[in-house]
């Protein structure tokens, strides 16, 4: 037991001779420390709100509990279950159409053997995600409005009939997910490039002397090579399925269309800015992180039941 004891106070002594030595490196976290102390960890004391009686003039404090008496009023609104809907339906058409085509362009990308013109394609697909959704929501407008948009117009000029791309419910999904697809494409491209310079360049030239043609490289080695990182950027966009941006719903949808376009980011902003409900806001917001999570965790689980790594 001594033996052990001190072999205690040596290792103890040891790291606390360690952390003296780079006591200005670990200074250097205090900064980085506080700030998620401050704001991401003391403001999740406001989660209480969802199990409270929440008056804005008492306070979070002193405002009664009320257990899960706001969980009850949100789970028997209907359009609460419609914002679901909507959100997990936009969701998924996304990523079945943005996922395929991120990795094709990915691999479009890497083919290209002249770098200045790979560098003025890259920079060209990255810029949309720069812009603002009030920009894109703008250009939107401008190409898809049925009433003088670019689209309708060429349209119209050849003898066909406009089409309602922002008052109608399926062509809106169309725009939307269109709109999506546009900005974020190019950015997505960046993990995956990344993931394709470290194929090792020995497996081409081996499987180019047997006589593999191009696809059949890109086929046996290129995407085997990269499957792990596509399949844990699909667990993370799958993870996000009950979450979608307040801008561009926001934006784009309008009263017309609100039967698609109301989301839970849109009916959050509407029940806790406009009408000043912040405890079925905030019980809204934890259900959807809840619901993320647990999503996020099965499908983690199914990836490594089908013999892969999955994130955790």
């Amino acid at each position: 037991m001594e033996k052990i004891g001190k072999g205690k106070g040596r290792s103890i002594s040891y790291n606390s001779k360690r952390i003296w030595r780079y006591k200005w490196l670990y200074m250097m976290l205090i900064p980085v420390m506080a700030f998620y102390i401050i704001f991401r960890y003391v403001p999740m004391y406001g989660i209480t709100i969802a199990f409270k009686d929440y008056n804005m003039f008492k306070g979070v404090f002193a405002s009664p509990w009320c257990g899960f008496d706001v969980f009850e009023k949100i789970f028997k609104n209907h359009n609460f279950w419609l914002a679901i809907r909507n959100t997990l339906s936009l969701n998924l058409v996304s990523l079945a159409v943005s996922f395929p085509l991120t990795i094709i362009v990915a691999l479009m990308l890497n083919e290209i053997r002249l770098v200045h013109f790979k560098k003025i394609t890259q920079s060209i697909l990255y810029l949309p995600h720069f812009v603002s959704w009030v920009v894109v929501a703008g250009i939107a407008m401008n190409l898809f409005s049925q009433q003088g948009g670019t689209i309708n117009n060429i349209l119209t000029s050849l003898g066909l009939e406009s089409i309602p791309f922002l008052s109608h419910d399926g062509w809106w999904i169309f725009t939307y997910v269109i709109c999506n697809v546009w900005k974020d494409i190019g950015w997505g491209t960046i993990i995956y490039l990344a993931a394709l310079s470290g194929v090792d360049e020995s497996l081409y030239e081996a499987a180019y002397l047997d006589g593999a043609s191009k696809l059949q490289r890109l086929i046996y080695i290129t995407i085997p090579c990269i499957k792990p990182v596509i399949v844990m950027l699909l667990i993370l966009s799958v993870s996000k399925m009950m979450t979608i941006g307040l801008d561009a719903p926001l934006l784009l949808g309008n009263s017309k269309v609100m039967s698609v376009s109301e989301v839970i980011s849109t009916y959050v902003y509407r029940i806790g800015i406009e009408r000043a409900e912040y405890g079925v806001s905030t019980a809204i917001g934890l259900f959807q992180s809840l619901v993320n999570i647990v999503i996020l965790l099965m499908a983690d689980r199914f990836a490594k039941l089908i013999g892969e790594e999955g994130i955790i």
